[in-house]
């Protein structure tokens, strides 16, 4: 008998892991010519806040994530809006963040861009952990989330059929300054 390896995700890291995968999902097909952006509210709490809500999803009562105080609801905050960056040229999501206001039901937030081929690389210890299964000189398409306390996940699409790299320091610079933002606002 062989014991099962224990998860190296605790809970509020897995269910923000859920969140960034649900966001990757979400964008994975359709131009990002600008960083998109994304309130991460605890489902329960907006369950609450809104029985009409809780009805459409089914979620009265006994829904599916009625009682799961960490399961996160991503909210498109740019839906439909036109890219704010330059024409013809991909807004640095460091300049997305600093401009972000999330919204009060925040309890994190998540930013999708795709970084240009000059904006990244992978360093040569890397290489030798899978980091040469990126694509090279193209743009990559990044999903990077943050709760208020600092926690943080992403999401590195590997291009094509597959699939994703993840993990908590992926992209540092871009979730500090995600942690950042959603600190300054609390």
């Amino acid at each position: 008998m062989t014991t099962p390896a224990q998860d190296p995700l605790d809970a509020p890291t897995a269910a923000l892991a859920a969140a960034v995968l649900e966001v990757a999902r979400h964008v994975e097909d359709g131009p990002l010519p600008a960083p998109r952006l994304f309130a991460l509210a605890r489902s329960a709490e907006l369950i609450a806040a809104s029985p009409a809500l809780a009805a459409l999803l089914g979620a009265e009562g006994e829904g599916a994530n009625a009682h799961d105080d960490l399961h996160l609801t991503p909210i498109d905050l740019d839906e439909g809006a036109a890219p704010s960056g330059p024409s013809g040229g991909q807004e640095d999501p460091l300049a997305a963040l600093e401009k972000v206001q999330w919204p009060d039901m925040a309890a994190g937030g998540a930013i999708a861009c795709d970084l240009a081929p000059s904006a990244w690389s992978v360093r040569d210890e890397e290489e030798s952990e899978g980091g040469a299964a990126l694509p090279s000189g193209r743009a990559l398409r990044v999903v990077v989330a943050a709760l208020g306390d600092g926690t943080t996940w992403s999401a590195v699409h590997r291009g094509g059929e597959d699939g994703y790299v993840l993990g908590a320091a992926l992209l540092p610079e871009i979730s500090e300054a995600l942690v950042q933002t959603l600190q300054s606002g609390s």
